[in-house]
């Protein structure tokens, strides 16, 4: 799975920060709080219904005036009981973000930055709607929001998401079997290098045989290498242009250093007596360079900066 990537959750929630607040706002204000006090039940069905429209969803409970939790959490399908690390009812929540800028606001809706939650563990925003219960009291009904499987939910990516498990396995044998190829050719290489130490024949020949196996494994481990990183280790953003900017650039240098390498692995085994290398590794020189003012040409126009 992914690491989680919280500059980034935060950097999309600053982008479309007014958008989620508007969201968020007219979800906790559709609800009819005094008919949420009930029961238990009742807000479980309440939080069950949300989720299907709203899978970012996680919890939904009422405070009272002195920011004391009134009633049992009610948690999303996707929010099992293990995942909530602390006690529901009786809780004291005078002392978090949500309650005091509900408590402060003139408005009846108020939406918090995005925190830490102290239930789950993972980046939330909270949504708080301030009512008058029958007994003319003050009271808060708080709903929980996921700010991951919201940043989804907003992109489209909820699909995405379900098969890029198994899309990062795909990438990640690939990854290991290209480092696993690279190891076998820097193997092949030290056993030529043993044998040209051992045996004293085709010294030449033979340094020139693992100085080629070695830039093959060295080429063959950083494409490997590439793959693991940009597609299994690191968070992607595939909607923006920077990150398959940046994909682009890494595989093209590992290309480039490939085809430069051995280029000059041809023109010198050409000085070593078979000319007829010679053209071919300046034809890769030329390819080479070609591949290295593309890439450049590419990375300015493509910069956001220009």
């Amino acid at each position: 799975m992914t690491p989680r990537n919280y500059l980034y959750l935060l950097k999309k929630y600053d982008e479309y920060q007014a958008q989620i607040e508007r969201l968020l706002e007219s979800i906790v204000t559709s609800l009819s709080p005094n008919k949420l006090e009930t029961g238990h039940d009742q807000l479980n069905e309440v939080v069950k219904r949300l989720h299907k429209s709203y899978p970012f969803v996680e919890l939904l409970y009422c405070l009272d005036e002195n920011g004391i939790q009134t009633t049992e959490s009610a948690a999303s399908p996707t929010v099992p009981d293990p995942k909530r690390r602390e006690p529901g009812f009786g809780s004291d929540r005078s002392n978090r973000i949500y309650y005091s800028r509900a408590r402060d606001n003139v408005a009846a809706a108020t939406v918090t930055q995005p925190y830490l939650s102290s239930a789950t563990h993972q980046l939330a925003i909270s949504a708080v709607q301030r009512f008058i219960d029958p007994n003319n009291a003050t009271r808060y009904l708080v709903i929980n929001f996921n700010l991951e499987k919201l940043i989804t939910f907003l992109n489209g990516d909820s699909l995405r998401r379900v098969v890029h498990p198994l899309f990062q396995v795909v990438y990640g044998l690939i990854g290991i079997m290209l480092v696993a190829v690279s190891m076998l050719l820097l193997f092949s290489a030290g056993q030529s290098l043993y044998e040209m130490i051992h045996e004293h024949t085709n010294t030449a020949t033979q340094a020139f045989q693992s100085v080629i196996l070695v830039t093959l494994g060295l080429a063959i481990f950083d494409l490997g290498k590439t793959i693991l990183e940009e597609e299994v280790l690191l968070h992607k953003d595939i909607h923006h242009t920077g990150s398959t900017r940046r994909t682009i650039a890494r595989f093209m240098s590992a290309i480039v250093i490939a085809v430069s390498i051995e280029s000059l692995l041809l023109m010198f085994k050409s000085l070593l007596g078979d000319a007829t290398h010679l053209n071919s590794a300046v034809f890769m020189l030329f390819a080479a360079v070609a591949l290295l003012i593309g890439l450049g040409a590419y990375l300015k126009l493509t910069s956001e900066k220009r």
